[in-house]
This record gives structure tokens, sequence and C-alpha cells, in this order.
């Protein structure tokens, strides 16, 4: 049981820097997505592109927003995706309830393509 509990141990501390770096990019991209509410937030300007000196931040905005909705769509379909399939091994015709759970955390990503589309109409 040593090598058990050694494996365990590594995963443990893995599964703690994972969701560090996730609690990283997240305050990141909350950061940055503060940071452009000024430009949008005039009157009179909504239809017209973001000048060319913001550029670089839009496109950091838009590749942050999928990274960030695709890792949170990833942790959530790794939880969910387990206990799915420990559910169905106790009872199989809970099936339908699983798919809609995962389905449900795979539109976190699409949600991310959604707002990094957003973003990219205005440059």
């Amino acid at each position: 049981m040593d090598k058990f509990e050694e494996i365990m141990e590594g995963l443990k501390k893995f599964n703690v820097v994972f969701l560090t770096l996730a609690l990283i990019l997240g305050l990141t991209g909350f950061g940055l997505v503060l940071t452009p509410v000024s430009l949008f937030g005039q009157e009179g300007v909504s239809a017209q592109p973001v000048s060319r000196s913001y550029a670089g931040w839009a496109f950091l905005a838009a590749g942050l927003s999928i990274s960030v909705s695709v890792l949170g769509a990833g942790i959530a379909l790794s939880k969910i995706g387990s206990s799915a399939m420990a559910a169905l091994a106790e009872k199989p015709e809970i099936m339908g309830a699983a798919i809609v759970f995962a389905g449900l955390a795979e539109g976190l990503s699409i949600w991310g393509l959604i707002v990094a589309v957003l973003i990219l109409i205005k440059v």
C-alpha cells in the first residue's frame, strides 16, 4: 500500500498545482476584462472599431476568454465524467441526466468562444 499512497500524494500535489494555476489564470483574465471597460463605456463610439493601440489587448483578451473557459470546462468535465461513470455503474437508467450535466459543462467553452468572437468583431 505504500506505493499506492505515494501515488495518491503525488496526484494531490498535482491537483493543488493545477488549481493554483487555474486561479492565477482566472484572476489575470478578470483583470484584463476590467482594463478595457472604459473603451466601451462611451456613448456613440460603440459602432467604431477599437484603435490599433488596443488591438493587441483585444487579441489577448480573446485568447484568454477561450483558454480560461476551456480550462474551466475541462475541470468541470473531469469531475462530472468520473461521477457519471460511477453513478452509471450502479444505475444505468440515469444516463440521460449524466449526458445533460456533461453538456452543461461543455457549454462553458461555447460561451468563451462567443465572447472571443464578440471581442474580435470590434478589432
